[in-house]
């Protein structure tokens, strides 16, 4: 036969829209250049343990001197003590998640895998906002646990997970640790610099602490209880302690919420408009 055969194959699209990586895609590459890094589990690990030890010292501390103490304390606040660490650490943590991207340069290959920039800035936040909740449950949990049993092997008043009170902080406490984090992920894309990022999210974790013992109570009740943190205290400690610079928790709902979404949307604009 001389005729030519006709194939009737259709040649396959490999670059076609279907071949682009979609968000669950993103998130498992994610998932697996943070998992991959020996770094994030030293760094996590670092934080869980310090929290958890820092709450087992000073409640152990506390049970050995309790003749020098009030017999009015509060055993959840005691217990809670540790998560100085667990948000330092943390936080420094995922502002590097987005900023070391940029000082290596793999934000080139990231967006030459997955040039959809949306998906990208999504998945980071989502990775490290999931892991961090669950692993500040964790945290927390531990934290009290350990606090408990410190203390009460001394006699000392302690409270359980039954009681309303504790569980508001422990469990509240445990999910806003991812909150500061996700603050630091979006000042990473947004600053393009580890130490700019870092600096900046422990300013805003601190700056009441640091300055609310030497600023006026007017500036304490007016202008601190405008940052983020005390909004997320507003929610998670202020039915327990009480300070001038809480808010009211529907209002420290809508400060910490215009925080994070003002935060991470204005890193978004930056991400999407800026070159890699």
């Amino acid at each position: 036969m001389t005729s030519a055969t006709i194939s009737t194959s259709k040649p396959h699209a490999a670059n076609g829209p279907s071949s682009a990586p979609n968000f669950l895609a993103t998130l498992g590459s994610e998932w697996v250049k943070l998992a991959s890094l020996r770094s994030t589990h030293i760094t996590l690990g670092l934080g869980f343990v310090l929290s958890v030890a820092t709450t087992g010292l000073v409640a152990l501390a506390l049970g050995s001197t309790q003749e020098d103490w009030s017999p009015d304390f509060n055993p959840t606040t005691t217990s809670m003590v540790g998560q100085i660490f667990s948000l330092i650490v943390y936080s420094v943590f995922a502002a590097m998640v987005s900023s070391r991207e940029y000082s290596g340069g793999m934000i080139r290959l990231t967006l030459a895998a997955t040039p959809n920039r949306t998906r990208v800035f999504l998945a980071k936040l989502f990775l490290v906002g999931g892991v961090l909740a669950v692993l500040g449950l964790v945290t927390s949990t531990a934290m009290f646990l350990i606090g408990q049993a410190v203390l009460g092997a001394y006699g000392m008043p302690t409270a359980t997970l039954a009681d309303s009170d504790a569980q508001r902080m422990v469990f509240g406490l445990g999910l806003a640790t991812a909150y500061f984090p996700l603050i630091g992920v979006a000042l990473g894309f947004l600053l393009r610099s580890t130490a700019g990022a870092i600096t900046s999210v422990l300013g805003l974790l601190w700056l009441p602490q640091i300055f609310g013992a030497v600023v006026p109570m007017w500036w304490r009740e007016n202008i601190l209880n405008l940052l983020p943190s005390n909004g997320v205290d507003s929610l998670t400690v202020a039915h327990i302690e009480d300070s001038p610079a809480f808010s009211e928790p529907a209002v420290g709902a809508l400060i910490a919420a215009a925080w994070l979404f003002g935060t991470i949307g204005a890193a978004y604009i930056a991400f999407l408009r800026r070159d890699a």
